[in-house]
This record gives C-alpha cells, structure tokens and sequence, in this order.
C-alpha cells in the first residue's frame, strides 16, 4: 500500500499554500473580469452569461447542481453557523450540540481528534457494545457527496472493548468549520430518502464555501486560545489507607488483615505516602490554534475557491490533535448549457493518544502485573513518561475526497446531471512499547488501513409550468455506491531488543529472520467490500404554492443481503399546505406564516457486514471473516461452522426503518417570531439479532431477523427576533427535543431476551439499565430473612437489602428492574444574540433533563476487595486514581467487600444517579471595524472576538461531567474527559 504523506512541516505547508494562494490571485485577475461588468467581452462568453440566470449563491459561493435535484421537503433543522466558526471545534458533531433539534451528541472522551458519536432522533438498534455505534451514526453528505464513515469489524480481532485497533481518530475532524457554508440535519423519510438505505438513521447534509462570482476575494481568519486543566482533590497511599481500614475493622478476617496491600501497609514508603502532586504532570492548560485561508472569484462562466487551514489542539496526558487540510473547487460552463464543476479536498490529521495503561493493555491485548497502581508523585511519574518517550507511537489518518459533477440543460424544462465521487482515507499507526514500561516485555505492531467509497448518480429532471399555477417536476434516475474496507495488521511480543522498534514478521521458511519470536507473533488481514445498486423515480406537483404533493419511488438492490431477497422497493411520500397563501390568511397582519405538512416512507437498512447474506456457512474464523480464533487440524487450517460468530438463519432479507412525520411552521409580524412543532415515530423494523441458543449446540447465538424498535417524539424550535433598531438588537432561539423508544418485536415471536448484563423486554423501552434494587443493609445475621440467598449464596450482615420482587427468598435476576435512561427525556439549547452598534454578545445554553447515569468510578471504588491485583483488566488502577471519587460517598452503605455477593457490583440502583444538566456551552463577544480607514485600505470586513466554552455547569450529578460518559450510559472516571473551560481570542479578515 502506497502513502502520500507530504514530508513538509507545518511552516512549510503554511507557505506553500500561501504562495498557491498568491499565484492563483494573480492568474485570476488576468484571467476572469468583474461579474457581469462592462468591458468587452467575446461575444459567446457574452451570450452564455445572458442566459445563465443569477443567483445569490453565486456571490455567496456554492457548488452547483450537487442537491441530487431532489428538494428538501420533510423535517429539517439548520443551525446558525455564524457563532459556531469562532470556536475552536474540531469535528462537526461539536457544532451540533444545542443548536440543532433532535440530535443527540455523545462525546465520551474530550480527548483532541477522537472518535465521537451523533444520533438522530434515537438510535436505530440496540447498543450493546462500541462497536453497534458505527451502524446507528447518520450518513454525513458534503455537497452532495456521501462520506463514508468507520467500520466497526476490526473489533472482531480484539478481547477488550475499548478503543478499536488502528488510529480511532474522528474522520469528521478533517472539515474545517470556516469552510462550511451551512448544516442541515435531516430527519424524516421526506428529506432523506432521496439518499437512500445509508440514510435510515438521519442525515448530516453539509454545503461548504464554494466558487463564488466577482472580484477576487481573499478572507483569513485565525484564532489562539488556551483550555483550563481542571481542578482536581488528589491524594496518596494514606487517604486510600484511612478510606479502607474501617472496612477491615468491621469485617476482615485474620487472613484478609494479613492480605492488605503492600504499597498501602508501609506509611514510610514515600512512593506512595510522599507528596501527591502527580496532577500537575498529568494535567496542563492546553494551547489551541488555528488558521483558516481562502481566495475565490470568478464570474458565472467560470469561478474558483481554493482554502487551506491547519489546527491544533492540546490535551492533557500529553495528548494532541494537529491537522492540515487543503481544498479546491471550480464552477465552469464551457459551453452553452453545460455546467461542470469539481471539488478536491486532502487532509491529514495527526494524533498523539493518552497513555492510559488500560487503553494500553486493550491495544496490547496483554495484562500488565496489577500488584500495584503508578504513584501519584509528580516526579516519578515524569520519570515514567521520560521510559514512553522511548516508544514509538505514530498515529495519522489521510482523507481525499473528489467530486465531478456535470450538469446539461436540454431544454428549459429538462435537464440532466451526472455526479461521480471518491471519498479514499488511509490509517497508519505504529506503536512500540520499550520493555521498561511493560514488565520487561516490549511490543511491537503495526496497522495499516484502506478505507475507500464510490458513487455515481445519474438523474434527469423534467420541470415545467402547465398553465400559471400548475408545476410539474419529474425526476427519474440510478444510483451505485461502491464500498471498501481493509487492514492489514500485525504484532509481536518479546522483541529481541529494545533498540529494534519496528515490527518485522518472519518470512515463511525462516522463523528467525524477523524481529519477533515467531511464536509471539500474531498477523491479521481483513476486508470487507459491499455495493449498492439503485433506481429511483420522483413525481412531485404544486400548485399555486399552496398545495405540493411529492411521490418518490426507489428500488435498491445490496450485496450483503441473500440473493433471493437482494432488490426491494421503498416508497416515500409527503405533503404540505402553504395555508398562509391562502386568500383568507394573505392579509393577515398577525399570521405571517403557516405550513402544514406531513410525510410517509418506508427506506432500507444496509447491514455492515457480508457475512450475512451466504446463510449457514463453514469458514476458517480468520482473515476475511475478522475473527481470532482459528480451527485447526495438525496445524492445518480448517472449515468448520462458524461457532463465535453465530449461525446464521436461511433467508436473511432487508432491514428496513418506517417513518411518520407531521409538522407545522408558523411565523408572526412579519416573520419576526418563528416557529417549527414535529411530531414523528420511526420504526426500525427486522432488525439483526443474535439472540442466544441452547448451549449443547455450540454457537454463541444465531442471527435472525425479526426485531422491532420504534422512536416516537416531539421536536420544538421558536426564533424571535425581539428588539431591532439601529443601534441596538436582540434575537433569540431556542430548541426542544423530546424522545423515547420501545421494543415491539423480537426474533422467533421471543418477548423478552439476555444480553450482556442488560434484559430487552418487548413493550418495554430498550436503552433502560437493569439493576437490583437497594434499600440498605443488613446489620447483622440476625436482620437477614430465614432462607434468604443471592444466586444460592446464603446472605449475611454486612450484605446489601436487595428488594425480592417476586417474593421466592432469592435473590436474582427475577428481581432487576429496569430504571432509567441514558438517553434524556428532553434536551436542547437556547441562543440569544445581542447587538449594539458594532459590538455583539452572544450565549449558548445545552441542557439535558431527564437522564440517568451509572456511576461506575463510584461502584469500582468500593469494589476494592474484588479488584484489588486481580488478574483482570477491571483491576487495572491508572494515576487518576489517586483523586478522591466523584459521587455522593456519604450515602453508600458499608458493606462487608469481601462478600461473595459482590456488594458493590455496578448494576444497582446505588450508583444510578440522575445526570441532568444545563451548561452554559459558548460565551462569545464581537466587534465588528466598519470604517473608512478599512475601506481606504481595501478591507471588506474586520472583526475580532473573544470566545469562553464550558464556563458554568448546574447539575444534581456528584459524579463528574454529566456529559462525558461511556456510549452505554456509565461515567468511568478519569477514562470519560470532561470537554474543558477554554479561552479563544481569534479574527475574521476579508479583503
């Protein structure tokens, strides 16, 4: 596999792309006149513009004909991007938060580039494990180009569920926010089935910054600005001591006092009894940068922009974020017509990850020696980063996307448009770990990762008055997509040095050729290739702009899908009512707007994986199937049935998502208060799922089709614009989403299924956690009921009062309930600008009410008699831990630990905390030079801002950040980044 990273540094490619900058300005003022101006031009160019109607895109900026020639006619949201480019996000997802409805963004880590997560409306499926996230995100679409996300197979090859191998880095984090135009979240079956079964859960549909008309333009815009390290309680070996030995006086038996860690016993040992100042190495005030340049201009025959930008974002346990990204895009119409325009964007983001030692473990798949945790002195803890310098770890990802679309109009009312895409991205990670901070064991591995799409869309429009008030537009067209994900990965443990950093696998013949014993050596390839094959018709009548009916027909055909099942028909439909053309209403004073609409559609569901579409199969669980183990006949591989994947059921068929949607939009004096109310319910219907089996049949499960899951809810937006004068203005928004699911089927006519240590019950929500009741504790044997046992354990003083709910004196999982939600009953955000002369304050406010979270850090800490040098990745204690918990300690009871009930374990209502919050997310303030020394000086525009993120938090939720939490709706500490207090000062320049 063949690499294109540039050689050049970050001064090198800054000037680079200033001096393209710089020489296409100048071959565009030789080149192209002033927008439609008054010098002699040749007479065809001077017809064509005659005939090409303007637009204010075309000043704006824009790529044509990239909307599939379909309009947006169901539910929609679009935020105001204009405050969100002067913060320092890196990645779309961030951007979306509180400003857009029905999306839910979950960032578990603040982590610089990670990869993070976004619902629409719900997710579509259960969420069992990180891996069912990949399946639940939207289709993000740029310009009419569908991106293609991560693939979640390569957790196949992994025993720990943390991070996925390769480089985990956030493939939205390449679009710089300053080159994107607009953002529309789309959200029913009217607006997005236009784009097919990839868009089942939503879509992400972004316009950036295109070709624009008129003199050249250049506009920079920077920012620099530092994120606060947070505050933190920390403590050392006598806080631990002190916070355990009532434990020990109440019930630790002789055997257990003599079992008392070693590194907690000696008070002397300043290792751990010295200064606890490890903080202030872990944790740093981190800087941020970053800048943005662009040149366009052009006229409507021909116009150009090309953008470069770079960013940088530090975190704390040395973490780091830097990215470069180029673009260019061109509009031309060479001849009458004929409109061509293509779009290239490369870019290249580097991230240098935490150095967590269970994350490390999860990369290594090897558990380290657990006897004791780091220690919380600042100077060995330098001491142990100075040995992981030694390391190598190489982390980047490249993205290139290109766009071709050519557009020829016929006739007035007929036109034809082909688009071609390519969105092609590489990962690379090499990681090596020195045998000083491995228990004398070094590791070596390397990841290789190919990730490509292609799509090709050709459609022809029919688009015509019959008469004054009747228009008729017909729409006819075919759709491929071409899919492909691979890696190559390899690793090796005990390398025969550590001055040999790489990993070298043995050449066939002659084991001692590489740098690892063949023996500890481990080497995986894998590949995954799907397409999509589509044909699709759109009717679509108005009247008067008053009444307009669409009809969209489309037949998709995929290749993960059974061969008898492969092509099915999905129909979409939608209607609205301008009744505020009505005669009766024009002349309304009050009433300004009213719209009514409503939509139907039923789209398809492409699964992730082939392995679905051969049936019951006999495979080597290896290699293309991306699983680790391996059967084998005298070192032979061999076919044998798929026992760790699961059986697969004959006929697996579609997937397939029904949606409804109503809504209305009004507006009042003059538009000046606007409003938008949805009401919709989306069904995910025959859904995947490996349900268990009968244990003497040897699979882990089987996979069948048959499971149901409906998200219903109700979506708000209200903007008024309250003051407008000259010298002073307000404008304020705000958005309310309500949510919630419920399982109406599961597989073979089941009702209720175990999975995990969570229970699914049809008729019951599915995102519920399933926990033991509390309500105290047993003060002695005496207080516990005769006969009372927990999983045929006899339970005693010192054991939890767990709630028996069918009353059998057994406690089980017959007595969980399930209680609380990670998804909120309702969330949102509301803005407020405020103007005044040429300063602007503006605020953003998230909230969340409703939710429910698993204080996971909490129970972990109680659970020391477990955990404690347990040959386990649960056991495993980071720097962190020495900072006393978060949560509520004063009301959980003492249990005895040593319990073999497992007092403290997470599943309980003990540790559900409600996570509610209101955050006041942005804070920013504007000035904007308008004067004639800037006009004098050929500046366009000059304005300057200080922004704050993350300034205040009011919450009831003792653990940490209410919103950094796992995707299964558990805070796991130090391990879920909050997203840090941060200061930017940047500007916007135009000339």
């Amino acid at each position: 596999m063949t690499y294109f990273y540039p050689p050049l540094r970050k001064k090198q490619v800054i000037l680079l792309a200033l001096l393209l900058m710089g020489t296409g300005a100048a071959a565009q003022k030789k080149v192209f006149n002033r927008a439609d101006s008054s010098k002699p031009a040749a007479n065809d160019a001077t017809d064509r513009l005659k005939q090409l109607p303007a637009s204010s895109l075309d000043t704006a900026g824009y790529f044509r004909n990239t909307d599939m020639m379909l309009r947006n006619r169901g539910a929609v949201s679009s935020p105001d991007l204009d405050q969100a480019r002067k913060l320092p996000y890196m990645g779309i997802n961030a951007v979306l938060s509180g400003r857009a409805t029905g999306v839910d963004v979950r960032i578990p880590s603040a982590e610089p580039g990670k990869r993070n997560a976004l619902f629409i409306r719900g997710a579509s499926g259960l969420l069992l494990k990180n891996g069912d996230v990949f399946a639940a995100q939207p289709l993000y679409v740029i310009d009419g180009m569908p991106l293609q996300y991560d693939h979640a197979f390569a957790y196949d090859i992994q025993r720990f569920d943390f991070n996925r191998i390769g480089t985990e880095i956030d493939p939205l984090a390449y679009i710089d926010v300053n080159d994107i135009r607009s953002i529309e979240v789309l959200k029913d079956a009217a607006a997005t089935a236009k784009y097919g079964p990839s868009a089942s859960a939503g879509v992400i549909q972004i316009s950036t910054r295109g070709p624009r008309t008129g003199e050249l333009r250049v506009e920079v815009n920077g920012y620099a600005g530092m994120s606060l390290k947070p505050s933190m309680k920390v403590v050392n070996g006598r806080w631990e001591r002190d916070f355990r030995l009532p434990f020990y006086d109440r019930y630790a038996t002789a055997e257990q006092y003599r079992s008392f860690p070693a590194y907690l016993a000696d008070s002397t040992n300043a290792q751990y009894y010295g200064a606890a100042d490890w903080d202030e190495a872990y944790y740093r005030n981190g800087w941020m940068t970053g800048l943005h340049a662009g040149v366009s201009g052009g006229n409507r025959l021909a116009s150009f922009r090309f953008g470069v930008g770079q960013a940088t974002q530090q975190g704390q346990d040395n973490t780091l974020a830097r990215r470069y990204n180029v673009n260019f895009g061109i509009n031309i119409t060479p001849a009458k017509r004929l409109d061509w325009s293509t779009y290239i964007s490369a870019s290249m983001l580097n991230r240098k990850r935490n150095q967590s030692l269970r994350d490390r473990m999860g990369d290594q798949d090897y558990i380290l020696n657990l006897d004791r945790p780091p220690s919380p002195n600042k100077s060995l803890l330098e001491a142990y980063y100075g040995y992981l310098d030694d390391g190598i770890d190489n982390n980047r990802n490249t993205n290139v996307r290109v766009l071709n679309n050519l557009s020829y109009q016929f006739a007035p009312w007929l036109k034809f448009n082909s688009r071609f895409s390519i969105d092609y991205g590489q990962n690379f990670r090499d990681l090596f770990m020195p045998s000083t901070v491995n228990d004398g064991n070094n590791f070596a591995s390397n990841f290789d990762g190919l990730q490509n799409r292609m799509t090709l869309d050709n459609s022809l429009e029919f688009s015509r008055y019959l008469g004054k008030r009747h228009h008729l537009t017909v729409t006819a067209g075919q759709y491929n997509q071409w899919d492909r994900w691979s890696y190559m990965y390899g690793k090796g443990y005990r390398g025969k040095s550590d001055y040999i950093k790489i990993y070298q696998p043995s050449s066939p013949g002659n084991p001692d050729n590489g740098s690892h014993n063949l023996r500890l050596t481990a080497n995986f390839k894998d590949r995954i290739r799907a397409a999509l094959a589509s044909f699709y018709g759109n009717i679509e009548y108005d009247y008067a702009g008053k009444y307009n009916v669409m009809l969209y027909l489309r037949q998709d055909g995929s290749s993960n899908v059974t061969e008898e099942n492969r092509w099915k028909l999905f129909p979409t439909a939608a209607v609205s009512w301008n009744v505020s053309n009505e005669p009766f209403l024009q002349d309304s004073k009050a009433l300004s707007t009213l719209r009514l609409r409503g939509s139907a559609g039923r789209m398809g569901k492409v699964f992730s994986l082939d392995y679905y579409k051969d049936g019951p199969i006999y495979n080597v669980e290896i290699g293309w199937e991306g699983t680790p183990n391996l059967a084998t006949y005298n070192a032979f591989p061999v076919l044998n049935a798929a026992y760790e994947l699961g059986y697969v059921a004959p006929g697996i068929g579609w997937a397939y998502t029904d949606q409804i949607n109503g809504g209305i939009d009004f507006g009042f004096a003059n538009d000046r208060i606007k409003a938008s109310v949805d009401v919709y319910a989306r069904t995910d219907r025959d859904l995947l799922l490996k349900t268990p089996v009968a244990q003497e049949y040897g699979y882990s499960g089987v996979w069948q089709n048959g499971m149901d899951i409906r998200n219903s809810g109700v979506e708000l937006t209200l903007e008024a614009s309250i003051i407008q004068n000259k010298t002073f203005a307000w404008s304020s928004a705000i958005n309310a989403s309500m949510n919630q699911n419920k399982l109406l089927a599961l597989p073979g006519g089941q009702t209720a299924v175990v999975l995990g240590n969570r229970r699914f019950e049809v008729g019951f929500p599915t995102d519920r956690f399933w926990l033991l009741q509390n309500e105290g504790m047993y003060a002695s044997d005496a207080d516990v009921p005769g006969g009372m046992t927990y999983q045929g354990i006899a339970m005693k003083g010192g054991d939890p009062i767990w709630i028996d709910r069918n009353g059998d004196n057994v406690i089980d999982d017959n007595d969980r309930i399930m209680e609380g939600s990670h998804n909120p009953k309702v969330q949102g955000g509301w803005a407020n600008t405020f103007k005044y002369r040429d300063f602007e304050l503006n605020f953003l406010l998230s909230y969340a009410f409703g939710r429910k979270l698993i204080n996971e850090n909490l129970a972990a800490r109680y659970d020391f008699a477990n955990r404690e040098g347990a040959d386990d990745i649960g056991a495993v204690k980071e720097v962190f831990y020495w900072a006393e918990p978060e949560g509520d300690m004063d009301r959980v009871p003492r249990y005895n630990p040593w319990s073999a009930v497992r007092p403290y374990q997470v599943n309980q209502t003990l540790f559900l905390e409600d996570g509610s919050y209101v955050r006041l997310r942005s804070l920013t303030l504007t000035y904007n030079f308008r004067s004639a020394w800037l006009a004098k000086r050929g500046l366009q525009n000059l304005r300057v801002y200080g922004t704050g993120n993350n300034l205040l938090t009011w919450t009831r939720y003792r653990g940490g950040d209410p919103e950094a939490f796992s995707y299964l709706g558990y805070d796991q500490g130090g391990y879920n980044w909050a997203q840090p207090k941060s200061f930017t000062l940047g500007f916007n320049l135009q000339f």
